[in-house]
């Protein structure tokens, strides 16, 4: 008996490195995967990470104090209830949240995870962004640190840690992240995570598994979304 042809299943996912909500949605895009796949839905996820910056006035020449940059942002009061919520919602899909660490911008991150995408397609640049999102918002890691960002990408296997540095420490891709951050814009992105299905359908904000593992059932089973759901929780 012949095997199921697959259908293509093309996820963009516009994203920033220093957003909880992109780790928190990606998590659960990632177990409603490994559910389709249980199912044997028959779907060949594409996925593709997008850029996007939160905040372009964080310096990427120096660190910020993270939790002293949100408590001037947010107020130290309403930082520590979404520090105890942040972290609550991460421990039920396996992510320890620590707030400590350091914050700046996130141009190269992006850069290296675009870089990554043209070496190894999606398996290369999924295994960066999990690495960025890990170091960053479990280990306090510098995500604008360019020491870390390629043993990220030697630890992926998609540069050696050398080539990593002399890559980060010029503008290859730079013009490209640009771009797609416009792009983004110009789509009407205001916040994220926004993951564009099939070129077609929307998703804002971080969804729970079931919503994305109920999207990818219906398009297996050749219906259109009705209806797009409800905006998640998104920075």
């Amino acid at each position: 008996m012949a095997a199921m042809a697959l259908r293509p299943l093309t996820l963009n996912i516009i994203s920033d490195s220093i957003c909880p909500f992109c780790y928190l949605g990606y998590k659960q895009i990632s177990l409603a995967i490994q559910q389709a796949q249980k199912e044997n839905l028959p779907l060949e996820f594409q996925l593709r990470f997008k850029p996007f910056l939160l905040d372009p006035s964080l310096p990427s020449d120096k660190p910020l104090n993270k939790r002293e940059r949100y408590n001037s942002k947010f107020g130290a009061a309403r930082m520590e209830a979404m520090e105890r919520q942040m972290i609550a919602r991460g421990k039920e899909v396996g992510i320890q949240f620590s707030y400590g660490g350091s914050i700046r911008q996130t141009t190269d991150s992006h850069r290296l995870i675009e870089k990554a995408y043209q070496v190894g397609g999606q398996a290369k640049q999924r295994a960066v962004v999990e690495a960025l999102f890990a170091g960053y918002f479990e280990h306090e890691k510098d995500v604008g640190d360019h020491a870390f960002l390629a043993e990220c990408a030697a630890d992926a296997g998609v540069l050696a840690k050398e080539d990593a540095l002399a890559f980060l420490a010029g503008n290859e891709l730079k013009d490209n992240v640009a771009k797609n951050i416009r792009e983004a814009q110009q789509l009407g992105v205001e916040g994220v995570p926004f993951v564009i299905l099939d070129n077609k359908y929307a998703v804002s904000g971080a969804q729970g598994m079931e919503t994305f593992l109920q999207i990818f059932r219906k398009l297996a089973s050749g219906k259109k979304l009705a209806a797009e759901p409800d905006e998640g929780d998104v920075c």
